[in-house]
């Protein structure tokens, strides 16, 4: 496994994390509801409650909600459904915040801004169903930063950067804020792979009004 030099990793002191320019020394833990509602909570009133945006909680942490006995993921997955008309700068601008503020309550937040067809696509992926398309163009999100570092102990756990992708159709729309089309196969069976492993079932929180009463 890759080090970085001597300087870095006393930087680091131990842990650190960087998405483009927002970094942590603060390692993150497991998600929990009450850092989940506190990372609400902050967020919305900074952006007027994201009037017309709808926020979902979806994935492994939205599936143990309703059913604790499925293996907590160490993420939250957070997607912020859009008109993609949106203003590229405000959209840069929230989820910075928002990214800032979910290390600040000690969880590893993973959060796309995506368009109404992606969003239903992947519901129907999370519940166990391969929708057909024709249309690549339909599946579009957008992510606020491109190279993600984390070094723990000195030692490089992750070095990636989005735009080293071969296929990946990425636009940088707004500085430091990235359109991404297309899906890729190795995704789609990652999600059937764990509705077939029953731990998937196509749950979400609607995080403006749940009352966060998870029955299943």
């Amino acid at each position: 496994m890759a080090t970085i030099k001597e300087s870095e990793a006393e930087l680091a002191n131990n842990f650190f994390a960087s998405w483009d320019n927002i970094s942590t020394n603060k390692a993150w833990n497991r998600p929990e509801l009450y850092n989940l509602i506190k990372w609400r909570d902050t967020l919305l009133p900074l952006y007027d409650g994201l009037d017309g945006i709808d926020i979902f909680l979806v994935g492994g942490f939205a599936e143990y909600l309703y059913k604790p006995t499925n293996p907590l993921t160490w993420d939250m997955d957070v997607c912020f459904v859009i008109d993609e008309s949106i203003d590229y700068g405000f959209l840069k601008s929230m989820m910075d915040d928002s990214r800032r503020i979910s290390l600040d309550v000690g969880i590893l937040l993973d959060q796309k801004a995506v368009t109404l067809n992606t969003y239903k696509f992947f519901q129907k992926l999370h519940s166990g169903i391969v929708p057909k398309y024709t249309k690549e163009d339909d599946m579009v999100y957008f992510i606020n930063y491109a190279k993600m570092l984390k070094v723990r102990n000195g030692q490089i756990e992750i070095d990636t950067n989005l735009l080293d992708r071969p296929h990946a159709k990425i636009t940088e729309v707004y500085p430091g804020f990235y359109k991404v089309v297309g899906i890729t196969d190795r995704l789609i069976d990652k999600v059937v792979n764990k509705f077939n492993e029953g731990i998937y079932s196509g749950k979400v929180v609607n995080l403006k009004n749940s009352d966060f009463n998870f029955i299943m």
